[in-house]
């Protein structure tokens, strides 16, 4: 019993790889072209790493030190 559930267990990857391809040459519904995915859009991502990048510029022309990582081992005593 439990070698014919690992036989299905390994097999089932390739029955629904083959069962997608023939749902995909069937008909056009599974097909996948480049008109569909649109690059005229404004990519609002770059926007928002430029606006990143301006405020750490404008941060380090304040203060051109990198931030400590807090507690540095010095005692005061």
């Amino acid at each position: 019993m439990t070698v014919a559930l690992a036989l299905i267990i390994l097999i089932s990857p390739f029955a629904v790889a083959t069962a997608v391809g023939w749902a995909a040459r069937r008909g056009n519904v599974l097909r996948f072209r480049l008109d569909l995915f649109g690059i005229d859009q404004p990519d609002y991502e770059t926007y928002r790493a430029g606006h990143d990048l301006d405020a750490i510029r404008s941060r380090f022309e304040h203060q051109p030190t990198w931030p400590s990582a807090g507690a540095l081992g010095v005692l005061h005593g």
